[in-house]
């Protein structure tokens, strides 16, 4: 990393640090690669310095060193395939290998698929511990959350090494129990946003734990009532809402809770025009990291089967969360969150120009228009027998000597591919 004056900055370096919150300013990027004239006229009259990364800029300010070879990385392991990984994961439970993948120097993130591999036994105990807990509330013994809390710690860590690994962990470790797959979907998905943003690791470590905490009252709901399929009555809506009072009356039963940690699970449902509940606050007054866990419970909620809705695809979702934009939560938030999954979210079924059909497996930092995808379909939307992957950014070409690009974006059902299930075929 590089500290040099905005004065002396130019197009195609990778700005990796701001001298200031990234919060408030029109970078949506966590780390951008500076492409226009605009951006850097923004640049100087914002910030004074700011940090280049020369491993992610491009043209002549491209900085690595290819020639030198880590000692470590001396005896390099073939590459795990993605799809035969992903099989692993989705049929047998696996144990978790003996040793964290290591983070890249240049990529600054773990390899994927060692992440899966290694994270996948992590968010089966997260999973049992959900259940443990639930039945300790539902007879009233005593909650084990240090136990959770040091789970949430290692989670935080592998986000913190890739946080796309984590995502798809969500995905293919799902169960059949919405309250446990939701519970997950928000503490992750709150980490990934609050590391996208900077945060201190305690606060993503709070955050996590909050999510998966913050409808534990809903246990104290009767069962048939959660799986109505048809709209509730204004009885039952209100009903529902108690289970935030419940949330809180279960966790200030444990000592030494974190007051964050409390009024996140309080204010989650409150939105920023004053129609949430149970207070109805309003505006900034609810703070950041309660507005965040509601909007990731509003978002992860529409990914998930309902028992009163189908679920949607990260696009449409997303789609939905530019409705709520200034009127449920700040127009900045959702800015960011949008940032941080990308253009293209991981899971997201695109068409390439080639005519091939892929489902995208991880982002790129540096160019967000380049992500590495699985090849699903052929060109005459055939299923490929041998899905292979590739990644965008390093401009492979297609039969027609052409570079492969996304050409559209696909609904999640398109040509009858459902990505989750397509690995095991």
């Amino acid at each position: 990393m590089n500290t040099i004056p905005t004065s002396e900055l130019q197009i195609g370096m990778y700005v990796s640090e701001l001298d200031r919150p990234w919060l408030g300013t029109p970078f949506l990027l966590q780390g951008f690669l500076i492409e226009t004239q605009e951006q850097l006229d923004q640049l100087a009259a914002l910030c004074e310095t700011v940090q280049v990364d020369p491993a992610h800029s491009v043209g002549d300010f491209f900085a690595v060193r290819r020639h030198e070879v880590h000692p470590h990385l001396r005896r390099a392991e073939p590459p795990l395939d993605f799809v035969e990984v992903v099989r692993r994961i989705r049929q047998v439970q696996g144990k978790r290998p003996a040793r964290p993948p290591r983070v890249h120097p240049e990529q600054k993130r773990s390899q994927l698929e060692e992440e899966l591999l290694y994270s996948a036994p992590i968010i089966e105990d997260i999973q049992a511990s959900l259940a443990a807990l639930s039945e300790c509330i539902r007879s009233e013994r005593p909650l084990d959350l240090a136990h959770l809390g040091e789970q949430v710690r290692q989670v935080a860590e592998g986000v913190a090494r890739n946080p796309e690994a984590i995502l798809w962990l969500t995905r293919l470790k799902g169960t059949d129990n919405y309250s446990y797959d939701h519970a997950l979907d928000v503490s992750v998905h709150l980490m990934v946003f609050a590391r996208f943003l900077s945060l201190p690791n305690q606060q993503v470590e709070c955050l996590g734990m909050a999510g998966l905490m913050q409808d534990v009252g809903k246990t104290h709901l009767p069962p048939e009532l959660l799986r109505k399929p048809d709209p509730l009555t204004p009885e039952e809506y209100h009903l529902v809402q108690s289970h935030v009072a419940s949330s809180l009356e279960i966790m200030f039963s444990q000592p030494g809770l974190d007051p964050e940690f409390l009024e996140i699970i309080a204010r989650h449902h409150e939105r920023i025009d004053g129609s949430g509940y149970p207070r109805r606050l309003a505006g900034e007054t609810i703070g950041l990291a309660a507005e965040m866990a509601g909007l990731m419970d509003t978002y992860c909620a529409m990914i998930r089967d309902r028992p009163y809705l189908p679920p949607v695809s990260n696009q449409r979702a997303m789609a939905e969360l530019v409705t709520l934009r200034g009127q449920k939560f700040r127009a900045a938030i959702v800015d960011q969150f949008i940032q941080c999954l990308g253009l293209y979210p991981i899971g997201t079924l695109v068409e390439l120009n080639s005519g091939e059909v892929a489902v995208v497996i991880q982002q790129n930092q540096v160019r967000r228009l380049q992500p590495r995808v699985l090849i699903l379909l052929g060109a005459d939307k055939s299923v490929e027998r041998y899905p292979r992957t590739i990644d965008l950014l390093m401009e492979p070409l297609t039969p027609t000597g052409d570079n492969y690009r996304i050409q559209q974006a696909l609904p999640e059902n398109a040509y009858g591919i459902n990505p989750r299930d397509f690995y095991l075929a």
